[in-house]
């Protein structure tokens, strides 16, 4: 049950950061990171690939996941 909770919500987040990351392609946007879940300190992330100028990765922390876009200040 535990499982099909997490998977769920992996993809229902995938999908949706995915949203972020294809807009700001759209639109020229560089894009520096797209993880699911969050790779807070004090540990490193589960996986993490560089593919061209994104960072492709998995983070420990399953409480949702992030685009960063390169200029957006984090406020």
């Amino acid at each position: 049950m535990a499982g099909q909770l997490i998977l769920g919500l992996s993809i229902l987040v995938t999908l949706h950061e995915f949203g972020h990351y294809i807009t700001a392609k759209w639109f020229g946007c560089r894009v520096e990171k797209f993880y699911l879940f969050f790779d807070a300190p004090p540990f490193n992330s589960l996986f993490s690939r560089k593919i061209g100028e994104t960072e492709y990765g998995i983070g420990w922390l399953p409480l949702g996941g992030y685009v960063k876009i390169s200029g957006m200040i984090d406020e």
